[in-house]
């Protein structure tokens, strides 16, 4: 298994959090590939990571070192593709009905893999919403069907047909609807979620000055492509995709 993380413009965070995560869950330094974007970046990262660390220099751009990232892996390869910014992964506790660390990341991981070769998947994730304890206590621990992949901390076997994508910043919904066309679904976790405050946080798709307006046109490009697929959910912050469940679709203006 390879587990790589793309980072730009974080190298003063990065151990502090995902390295931190992933060091304490007893995964060595030689098991990570970190890409950064160019030259000057590895050596910002090279100063702090620890020893061990493989940062490879990739591409600069979401979509593009996504690209990179799963061209340079093996098709077959089993990838845990995980966000720079990532605080604690939490389980629900059945008995409070409260969110708490995971002390087995190691295992979850290796289930995720095993229940995608199980049943003939090759994409598998976390429960998206990072903080609700209540929805995930209604939900069934492991679902097989469709259903949003969220892309800050997911395993692949890599397939270059289903993370062969169109859209740059809202990939992991893209990727979730490939792999329902290609394998009738994916395996998600749905006791399970990472902490992250991925909107505050500096650094990252959040140096793009221009991320939101490619958000929409991501979003109108999604639905073009895959208009059965998907529709566009009114909320607070505005509009949001949700992968479709017979509800009315949303056309943005």
């Amino acid at each position: 298994m390879k587990i790589c993380i793309a980072s730009y413009e974080r190298h003063d965070t990065i151990c502090n959090k995902s390295l931190k995560v992933l060091l304490n869950a007893g995964y060595e330094p030689n098991e990570i590939d970190l890409f950064v974007a160019n030259e000057d970046e590895y050596q910002k990262y090279k100063s702090v990571v620890p020893e061990g660390i493989n940062i490879i220099i990739a591409v600069k751009g979401l979509k593009q070192v996504r690209e990179f990232i799963f061209n340079h892996y093996d098709e077959g390869e089993h990838i845990l593709s995980m966000d720079d910014d990532i605080e604690i992964i939490r389980q629900l506790d059945k008995q409070t009905n409260k969110l708490v660390p995971v002390n087995n990341l190691k295992s979850i991981v290796e289930c995720g893999f095993n229940e995608c070769q199980k049943h003939g998947l090759k994409l598998w994730g976390l429960y998206p919403v990072q903080g609700n304890a209540f929805f995930m206590k209604n939900s069934k621990e492991i679902t097989y069907d469709y259903k949003f992949i969220i892309g800050n901390f997911f395993g692949c076997i890599n397939d270059k047909q289903m993370n062969s994508l169109n859209v740059t910043n809202i990939d992991d919904f893209e990727r979730s609807i490939r792999s329902y066309q290609l394998f009738s679904g994916s395996v998600r976790f749905n006791h399970y979620a990472c902490k992250t405050n991925f909107k505050k946080n500096k650094g990252g798709a959040q140096s793009d000055p221009d991320r939101q307006s490619k958000i929409y046109d991501d979003m109108n490009l999604l639905l073009k492509l895959y208009p059965n697929m998907l529709f566009l959910k009114k909320k607070k912050g505005g509009l949001n995709p949700v992968l479709k469940d017979q509800r009315k679709t949303i056309t943005l203006k």
